[in-house]
């Protein structure tokens, strides 16, 4: 079931969304909210444009990607600087690419449902990712993408909800 809502999301070359997106962190009294645009272009652009409450921009092509916060000036990094970056791509890329073996090599992944409406859990297959990631859970309709659940091993909670 994973392989067949993976294939349906990779078959979408092109996606614009707005999201909403709510960080639980443990050490602040209140969540952080933030809202903008999600961007992908097949084969591996991605583009996450914060616009509230303040404007930033991360975009990954290739492996680079790109980090504008606020008024400071751009910075470039390779993904593979470190194993936080390269999994934040894998895990954001995979499923828009469709592609099931590069979210195997970090993750197990188990799905429920049925394409129409499904829940894809992805749960790390090393100590290496469970040191970074405890859980990352999404949920859509066809080949949408509509919230994504992550909880990192710190217990920090991020969650989104795209819009189409």
């Amino acid at each position: 079931m994973a392989e067949t809502i993976l294939t349906h999301l990779g078959q979408v070359p092109e996606r614009d969304n707005h999201f909403r997106e709510t960080h639980s962190v443990r050490a602040l009294k209140a969540p952080l909210k933030s809202s903008g645009i999600l961007r992908f272009r097949a084969p591996d652009h991605i583009e996450k444009i914060t616009t509230a409450p303040i404007h930033d921009t991360l975009i990954m092509e290739g492996d680079a990607v790109q980090i504008h916060h606020g008024k400071s000036p751009a910075r470039t990094l390779p993904l593979h600087i470190t194993p936080v970056l390269e999994l934040m791509a894998a895990t954001i890329r995979g499923p828009l690419q469709g592609n099931t073996a590069l979210l195997k090599q970090f993750y197990s992944l188990s799905a429920q449902g049925d394409p129409a409406s499904w829940t894809l859990t992805m749960t790390p297959r090393t100590s290496e990712v469970a040191h970074m990631v405890h859980i990352v859970q999404m949920t859509g309709h066809n080949n949408a993408i509509e919230s994504i659940h992550l909880i990192q091993a710190n217990n920090d909670v991020t969650d989104t909800i795209i819009t189409h």
